[in-house]
């Protein structure tokens, strides 16, 4: 049971409730609960650096949950979990009929073991079909359980469409609640966030002014540090990244940071090839190979210091080494360094990683050869 407590923790139990007279109009309970979860679960597999929260329905009862609810110990299980730093939030609904207009509605009570009870009522609007109204539900609980997930899916979804407006008003929403200097770690990871978001628009200074913002709030968190060091390079002050960073290595060392100090190593490697002081940057990248052997970036880089030295056949050989360790490859969209190319040119635009661009196209492609044996097996039929 204690195993079962912490393999289980962080995350969220969903129970919703559907009555008869609805589902004949719309989906079955279970269908409905499933839509809900799903879009719950499609926001929390955002890739983060912190992790994620894992949702699950409240009919997917774990062993360790059975035996605890028999044996009548289940406060023993959410021991384990507060001794470990860990929680179990839960949405406990139902969907009914409001009084005055006679729209669907869903009437729930989040429950998060850090803060009050939080009540939600989400009506379905005139004509809008019903998977969009529990869509909207799952993205506002995901919004109070957890705001920083959803930010990053936002930002994501922002991506797709160059409208940032949703991602704006929830920074702006959750910069008003993490106010107070008690919450200056969720402070700063989201004015970090904002950061990017200004990336994204092409506002180098303030997503500048942003980074720095978001190291005052919290110096123990090292990502801002660098995505500014990676602003400092993209605007032609590269002499001035080795010195910034130096502390911030020195501490991501001391934390074991792995993947920031790769990070930071590859915006070192950036600010040597735009001196051209190339045996530098070659040092640098076997340091940010060090910490992560599964880069991308690391060959991508290596290819174009080997294509400025007109050594052609390294310049590919490190090319098709950045394209074979994409399986592997990880991005953070919380550090620039992975969702941009290092721009060490002189005057070079600030350009999205082109490896990110393949992995998509990879992606695509295995979706697509995927599906085409199946609608091939379909025809003989």
């Amino acid at each position: 049971m204690s195993a079962d407590a912490v393999m289980h923790a962080d995350s969220v139990n969903v129970s919703l409730y559907v009555p008869d007279d609805i589902a004949k109009t719309t989906a079955r309970g279970d269908v409905m609960e499933d839509m809900f979860i799903s879009k719950m679960q499609e926001i929390s597999d955002v890739k983060s650096y912190f992790g994620r929260p894992n949702v699950q329905s409240n009919r997917a009862r774990t062993l360790g949950v059975v035996l605890a609810r028999a044996l009548k110990v289940e406060d023993f299980a959410a021991a384990v979990q507060h001794t470990f730093g860990m929680k179990t939030a839960s949405v406990l609904g139902s969907f009914s009929k409001d009084d005055k207009e006679g729209k669907i509605q869903l009437v729930a009570m989040v429950r998060d073991p850090d803060e009050p009870p939080f009540p939600l009522v989400i009506k379905r609007g005139d004509g809008e079909p019903i998977t969009n109204m529990v869509g909207r539900a799952a993205q506002e609980v995901m919004e109070h359980l957890a705001p920083y997930i959803t930010t990053l899916y936002l930002l994501q979804k922002g991506d797709e469409s160059h409208d940032y407006t949703q991602v704006d008003d929830l920074i702006g929403r959750e910069l008003v609640a993490y106010a107070s200097k008690s919450h200056a770690k969720e402070r700063a990871s989201i004015l970090n966030v904002a950061g990017i978001v200004a990336l994204h628009k092409g506002n180098l200074p303030e997503a500048a002014r942003l980074f720095e913002e978001s190291d005052k709030a919290d110096p123990d968190l090292l990502i801002p540090r660098v995505n500014r060091a990676f602003v400092m390079l993209a605007t032609d002050h590269e002499t001035e990244v080795e010195s910034y960073l130096k502390p911030t290595i020195d501490a991501a060392r001391y934390q074991r940071a792995y993947m920031l100090l790769a990070a930071a190593d590859l915006i070192r490697a950036g600010a040597h090839m735009s001196a051209r002081k190339f045996d530098l940057a070659e040092a640098a990248l076997d340091d940010a190979e060090y910490w992560d052997p599964t880069s991308s970036v690391v060959p991508a880089l290596r290819a174009e210091v080997k294509q400025e030295r007109g050594d052609v056949v390294g310049a590919m050989k490190y090319k098709a080494k950045a394209s074979a360790n994409l399986d592997n490859f990880e991005t953070f969209p919380e550090l620039a360094g992975l969702y941009y190319h290092i721009s060490w040119r002189k005057g070079e635009p600030l350009r999205r990683n082109e490896l990110k661009q393949e992995m998509a196209r990879a992606i695509l492609t295995s979706s697509s050869l995927a599906a085409k044996p199946a609608a091939e097996a379909q025809k003989t039929k």
